[in-house]
Formats: C-alpha cells, structure tokens, sequence
C-alpha cells in the first residue's frame, strides 16, 4: 500500500527528473530521438509508462525505488538530528 509521503516523494520525482537522468538510465533515447518520449514523461507519465518496453520499465521503476529510499533515508537523517537537537536542548 502506498501512503501520502510515498506519493508526494514520487511527485517530486516526476517533477525533479531530469531528461539527462533518463537519458543515462537508457530510459528514452539521447538527442532529438528522445524528444517524444521526454514530452510525454512530463506530459502524460501513465501513457509513457504504458508504452516503456520490459527492461526501460524496470529500469525507470528501479530509479523511482532508488528515489524513494533515498527520500526515506533523508527524512530519517533529518528526524535523528531532530532527536538529538531536542536531546541536547
């Protein structure tokens, strides 16, 4: 089950990546081959992830897993330096 935090890190994701992310991930195509897939990633990410071969799609769900924990992992970073500020106080 995914809960709001989960859905709000994934947002950001759709919103903070980047075209040369994707690129790199060999997720769309470099260059002008790539501008329809960018457009419809930032236009229309359900039909992009419909039409994502096999491997893309697991490469594009293996860097939105890679996000979310790295999300996760922040917001535990930040609530132990919370803990310890509070500690310290």
């Amino acid at each position: 089950m995914i809960t709001a935090t989960q859905l709000r890190d994934f947002a950001y994701f759709l919103s903070n990546t980047s075209r040369w992310e994707l690129e790199k991930a060999g997720i769309i195509a470099p260059g002008p081959s790539g501008d329809t897939a960018w457009k419809r990633f930032n236009n229309d990410f359900d039909v992009f992830a419909i039409k994502l071969p096999g491997e893309k799609l697991t490469a594009l769900t293996d860097m939105i897993n890679g996000y979310l924990q790295v999300s996760e992992h922040s917001r535990e970073q930040a609530a132990n330096a919370n803990r310890r500020v509070g500690a310290a106080s």
